[in-house]
C-alpha cells in the first residue's frame, strides 16, 4: 500500500519537477564581479560668502571595480549586497580626482527565464570614508543589461546605465556631484 501511494505521489509530482527546470543562474547564491567605465558630468557647489554659493560644471570620467553577492528570490528576481572601489578624474585636470568605497544594495530583474536574456538593475547605497583620500556620500545606479551564458555555471553580463554619486566635502566645497553614463562588464557565478 505504501509503495502504491508513493507511486501515485511520484506520478503527480514528476511534472512539477520538470516545470521547475533551471535554465540560468536563478537558484540560490550568486556572485557578480564587474569592471566599469563612467562618462560623467561634475558639478561642485562652493560657498563664496555667508549667503552666496557658486556652482561650477566640469566633465570627468571614472573607473570602478565592484563585487555583488546575493540570492535569487525567484528565477527572475535577484537581490544582493555589494562593495566597490570607484575613481572619478576631472578631464581638465588629471591631478584632480575623487576616490570612493561603495557599500550598496543591488536588485536585478531578468526578463526571461533563459540562458541569454536582458535584465534591469538598480543600486542604492553610499560611499564610506575608510581613509583620508576616500570620500563619502550617497549614490544610485539604474540601467539595463544583457546576460550571456557560455558555460553551465558562468555567465557574462554587460550593462549601460545612469550613475549618480554625491560626495560631501569640507568647506568651502559643500557638495561635489558626479552624474552620467556607466558602462559595465562582469562575470556572474
Amino acid at each position: 500500500m505504501k509503495k502504491a501511494i508513493l507511486l501515485v505521489i511520484g506520478v503527480f509530482y514528476m511534472p512539477t519537477l520538470y516545470a521547475q527546470e533551471i535554465t540560468k543562474q536563478e537558484k540560490g547564491y550568486f556572485n557578480i564581479t564587474e569592471l566599469g567605465y563612467f562618462m560623467v558630468n561634475n558639478a561642485y557647489e562652493s560657498q563664496t560668502s555667508t549667503n552666496s554659493f557658486k556652482v561650477v560644471y566640469d566633465g570627468a570620467y571614472g573607473i570602478s571595480l565592484r563585487n555583488i553577492n546575493g540570492l535569487f528570490i525567484t528565477n527572475k528576481i535577484a537581490l544582493g549586497l555589494g562593495v566597490g572601489l570607484e575613481n572619478y578624474t576631472h578631464k581638465t585636470d588629471n591631478n584632480n580626482w575623487d576616490n570612493t568605497f561603495q557599500v550598496f544594495f543591488d536588485a536585478r530583474y531578468y526578463f526571461k527565464n533563459d540562458e541569454n536574456t536582458f535584465f534591469a538593475y538598480g543600486d542604492v547605497g553610499s560611499s564610506v570614508a575608510i581613509s583620508d583620500n576616500i570620500s563619502k556620500g550617497p549614490m544610485f545606479n539604474l540601467g539595463i543589461g544583457y546576460k550571456i551564458k557560455p558555460s553551465e555555471k558562468t555567465a557574462l553580463v554587460g550593462s549601460v546605465g545612469f550613475i549618480d554619486q554625491t560626495i560631501k566635502e569640507q568647506m568651502p566645497v559643500l557638495r561635489n556631484r558626479y552624474y552620467g553614463f556607466a558602462f559595465k562588464v562582469g562575470l556572474l557565478l
